[in-house]
């Protein structure tokens, strides 16, 4: 849109916005979501209407019936929501020699898009309800069908939920072996020489401030302050970015921050931005920090990419690297640094709160202390050990 904002739609095979879906999406998701979630949201809602015009079910006249689907149509819409077409650059992606080939979504991933999709059949009966005449008697059904589908949306969501591994952060040895595989003078380094210090830099940035991807390739050239006495980092909150000309726009999910910067890192962002940043197509046209070599801001998938560049070079880190491992591994140091610093419990939470971005008050602290707490276990069993022997 005009003001920046991101706005997906769903379309028909003649090409043209379908009315249902996306009326759902600007009157009741739109002002709720952030527009990467109301696109994956109206991929789900896509789904539904394609599943149903395979089976020859009118949607719209079923909603404006107020009959909806039926226990065993609901129930089939929910199962085949576990698969997922792949199409174009996805399918070459996965290596798959039929762009049209179904793959199965991990259970979590199933049990959001019936949640979705039970919402989305849920408005649509629901709607009904205000057309009757209020003593009309499919008020009742009406209502008895929108429970049906919520309660089988309930029972469906417990038979498809898994534990999902949990993730930690790299160990010291890891953490190490990184830093040295991707610094720009390391003969083995796998990018380009282009590219090599804008990886080393973003990989560092995540690596010691914890950023989500979103976040990093949010930061302005003029968000890093590194002249003066006290040299900082901001991060801001730019949702429907005006200057942001990527079609999947990358957002900062949580609380904006301003972080000090150690002469080091200070030092290292001012020679990025000065002799590497600068060499890059329309750097002096974009207010981003990180570029790609065709000049345009860099890319969500381009991130995720970089990271799958090092496990193709370096198998050994096959399985646990991803930008998300890289927040955990900060997480981690974070906690040894305060722990050597003997902060007490709730000092500890509100500094790691500040950090991350998350409300003073935030719980989510715990998620990301899976390494820290199996460390301090093992350290106190081996102390118990000890004493027991003594």
């Amino acid at each position: 849109m005009a003001n920046g904002e991101r706005l997906p739609l769903v379309v028909g095979p003649d090409h043209l916005p379908v009315s249902t879906p996306n009326q759902w999406m600007l009157f009741l998701r739109r002002p709720q979501v952030q527009a990467g979630t109301l696109t994956g949201e109206m991929r789900t809602v896509a789904h539904v209407h394609e599943w149903a015009a395979r089976r020859s079910i009118d949607l719209d006249e079923r909603f404006r019936s107020g009959n909806g689907l039926r226990p065993d149509e609901a129930n089939a819409l929910y199962q085949n929501l576990r698969y997922e077409r792949t199409l174009g650059r996805r399918a070459a992606a996965r290596q798959l020699t039929d762009a049209n080939e179904l793959v199965v979504v991990a259970g979590a991933t199933q049990s959001a898009r019936v949640t979705i999709a039970r919402d989305y059949l849920v408005w649509g009966l629901e709607r009904t309800l205000y057309r009757p005449d209020v003593a009309d008697r499919r008020l009742a059904a009406i209502r008895d069908r929108c429970d049906i589908l919520r309660r089988q949306a309930r029972q469906f969501q417990r038979h498809v939920s898994e534990v999902r591994p949990e993730r930690i952060g790299l160990d010291d040895e890891q953490r190490t072996r990184l830093l040295e595989v991707v610094h720009p003078e390391f003969k083995q380094n796998p990018f380009t020489r282009p590219v090599r210090f804008r990886n080393w830099v973003l990989i560092l940035l995540l690596l010691t401030f914890g950023y989500r991807r979103g976040e990093a390739l949010k930061i302005y050239v003029t968000d890093v302050n590194i002249r003066g006495r006290k040299p900082h980092i901001v991060v801001r909150r730019r949702p429907d970015d005006p200057n942001d000309p990527r079609a999947n726009e990358p957002a900062v999910k949580t609380l904006g921050r301003d972080i000090p910067l150690d002469p080091t890192m200070a030092e290292l962002l001012n020679r990025y931005i000065q002799y590497h940043r600068s060499q890059f197509p329309n750097a002096d046209q974009s207010p981003f920090l990180f570029m790609s070599e065709d000049g345009k801001p860099l890319s969500l998938r381009s991130v995720n990419a970089v990271l799958e560049r090092v496990v193709h070079k370096f198998p050994e880190f096959a399985g646990v690297l991803s930008p998300h491992v890289l927040r955990y591994t900060y997480n981690d140091m974070l906690d040894a640094t305060m722990s050597a610093a003997k902060m007490d419990a709730n000092a500890k939470k509100a500094a790691q709160n500040y950090l991350n971005g998350w409300s003073l008050t935030s719980e989510q602290g715990a998620q990301y202390a899976r390494r820290a707490n199996e460390v301090r276990a093992r350290e106190i069993s081996l102390e118990h050990q000890r004493r027991l022997f003594a």
